[in-house]
């Protein structure tokens, strides 16, 4: 009578051990799903952030330009011949005793 309860209970302890080992590799499954669901959102994230990225350094190349352009305009507008340049195209002044010739266009 002895030997059967130790067969039973060693069954049945067993079991038990199955039936644990089940629900943890339930559980851990689940948090390796619920972990892959947020790395692949990461990822998405990551890609928008990623564009928005290149978006603002081609903005800031654009800036630079503009920046270097507006900054060599600077550094003309100090000299006195190019200020009459600017005067005599964009205005249409002339120095006294000269006269402005201006050329029209073919129709």
């Amino acid at each position: 009578m002895h030997a059967q309860a130790t067969v039973s209970t060693k069954r049945i302890s067993r079991e038990g051990s199955k039936r644990r080992l089940r629900i943890l590799l339930i559980i851990v499954l689940c948090f390796l799903s619920w972990a892959a669901v947020n790395i692949w959102g990461q990822f998405a994230k990551l890609h928008e952030k990623k564009a928005v990225v290149a978006n603002m350094e081609q903005q800031l190349v654009e800036a630079r330009k503009v920046n270097a352009l507006t900054t060599k305009e600077i550094a003309r507008l100090h000299n006195d011949e190019y200020l009459d340049q600017i005067i005599r195209r964009d205005f249409h002044y002339s120095k006294p005793g000269e006269t402005p010739l201006s050329a029209s266009k073919p129709q």
